[in-house]
């Protein structure tokens, strides 16, 4: 049992917080529900009528909240039909609402989801991506990516589509392939990587959906097509499928001239072989190797711009990056290309990475702070700039989650900013976001499980720089900052930290 004491800086007692007290009140809410006492809102589901509490389910959900409290007719006549809501679903829903805690299985999971997201209940939907995104299995992964897309889980999504490109030969064989959406398999056909012996078992694969209903799907042929890589199908192999789709009555015009060969050379010789000029122009790739790029700093006083690459079979760190737009029939043969360098040096910058773009932004020079940004596109070798920051700033800290760039802290010309902003690609814009619970910079900031966190750094406290030990947590639904337990040392003693550098990861409990 825990009671937190505050004193004031005369020695008074400012107040009392009982750490227990939620917990209290959590079990005596979920008495109050289970017991029906006081329950003033009835709930028509497609199986069950449950009673709830007005105030409880508008204080947990902004749906709720404007439904209830808008003059409208469910807050007027203490009754709600929600006709395609299972009943065991949205009893798990109000059993987090009051509780905080959900039951989720393999079968009830997405259907939670999808009330979550309806009901705007942020965290809820966190904790179903988490469970989704620990039992991700080849069978079902692109259904995942699916739901995921629907309900604007990205970081999900990108987790489930990773998963099919990196098992898609036994994934294009599964029968869940068979039902997805024609805007999901073309996603998938857009992958520069897809692990596949062949583009002709993506050829195979597409038919294969198409066949399952050819009226309603045959329009689509065209255009998965398009993104299949014909040069390495020899001209028979192209001649036998189109045979095969006039057969099958999947052959249009427009699909004839895809297929169509207009120089049979730029498929391949008669005899089935590839060009040896052609095997070296494929895009797709069936591998991926991770490396490791290290971006601009300082060294023994001198600012460097220029980036360096360490990869699997280097022995040392190299200015050059293996080629990511050619692949040759040889697997350990490799072409490099030079790493160019940014356009502006600088060190104590803000830095993160998303599909293959790497974010470079704010930090110094020798001589002052910068609000430039620029962005490393891997699959092209080349830099590109982003709009300025509103303000010049260095030791920042920045994170993607759920597909969206968040910049937060730093220092300024004036002091350790408390800034939290999103960049905004349709409007080339940054937008400003709940700001941290105070400013810090020189700190380590993470995406993890929906959320972001910030730990340890460096503040001003006095008109004195003072290292951190404190780190918080931000949620996206409510757009704020909660404080969370001190950075340790050891199990029994808290430090300050500053220039940290943090990763997550999941883990079971």
């Amino acid at each position: 049992y825990c009671v937190e004491v505050k004193m004031t800086a005369s020695g008074m007692v400012d107040g009392v917080a009982d750490g227990g007290w939620p917990a209290t009140l959590a079990r005596g809410l979920h008495d109050a529900w289970d017991t029906r006492l006081f329950t003033d809102l009835v709930i028509t589901t497609r199986d069950e009528i449950i009673h709830a509490h007005k105030v409880i389910l508008a204080a947990a959900s902004p749906y709720f909240k404007g439904m209830l409290s808008a003059g409208l007719r469910e807050g007027q006549t203490h009754t709600l039909v929600l006709e395609d809501v299972s009943g065991a679903i949205l009893n798990t829903v109000l059993t987090y609402i009051y509780t905080g805690k959900a039951t989720l299985t393999e079968n009830n999971v997405q259907n939670v989801l999808t009330l979550a997201d309806y009901f705007q209940i942020h965290s809820l939907k966190k904790l179903c991506c988490y469970y989704l995104k620990n039992h991700l299995v080849m069978e079902t992964c692109l259904g995942v990516y699916e739901v995921a897309t629907l309900h604007r889980c990205y970081d999900l999504a990108a987790d489930a589509l990773a998963l099919a490109c990196s098992l898609c030969s036994e994934v294009l064989l599964q029968p869940a392939f068979l039902t997805l959406q024609p805007e999901t398999l073309l996603t998938l056909l857009k992958e520069p990587y897809l692990s596949v012996e062949s583009e002709e078992e993506l050829l195979k694969g597409i038919i294969r959906w198409t066949c399952k209903d050819p009226d309603k799907r045959k329009k689509w042929l065209p255009a998965f097509i398009e993104k299949i890589d014909l040069r390495f199908l020899n001209s028979q192999t192209i001649i036998s499928w189109i045979a095969s789709l006039e057969e099958k009555h999947l052959l249009s015009d427009d699909l004839r001239h895809i297929l169509t060969p207009l120089d049979i050379d730029s498929y391949g010789t008669e005899d089935g072989s590839d060009d040896q000029e052609d095997s070296a122009k494929k895009i797709r790739h069936n591998s991926q190797e991770e490396v490791l790029l290290v971006m601009g700093g300082e060294s023994n006083g001198r600012l460097l711009g220029n980036v360096e690459c360490f990869a699997l079979g280097y022995s040392s760190w190299r200015c050059s990056i293996p080629d990511a737009g050619v692949q040759h029939n040889d697997h350990n043969e490799h072409q490099f290309q030079v790493l160019p360098a940014m356009e502006k040096a600088r060190a104590y910058c803000a830095v993160a990475t998303h599909d293959n773009l790497v974010y470079i932004l704010g930090g110094q020079t020798n001589s002052t702070f910068l609000a430039s940004c620029e962005c490393y596109r891997v699959l092209t070798n080349t830099w590109h700039q982003l709009c300025d920051l509103p303000a010049p700033v260095h030791g920042a800290a920045a994170a993607f989650l759920d597909g969206v760039l968040y910049f937060a802290g730093g220092k300024s010309h004036e002091k350790y900013e408390n800034q939290l902003l999103v960049y905004d690609e349709n409007n080339v814009s940054w937008v400003p976001r709940g700001p941290l619970s105070r400013g810090r910079g020189h700190f380590g900031m993470v995406a993890l499980h929906g959320s972001l966190y910030a730990v340890g750094g460096i503040c001003s406290y006095g008109g004195t720089s003072q290292v951190l030990s404190t780190c918080e947590k931000f949620d996206p639904g409510s757009d704020t900052w909660t404080p969370i337990a001190l950075c340790l040392l050891s199990p029994t003693c808290s430090t300050s930290r500053s220039s940290s550098g943090i990763s997550g990861s999941g883990c079971d409990s």
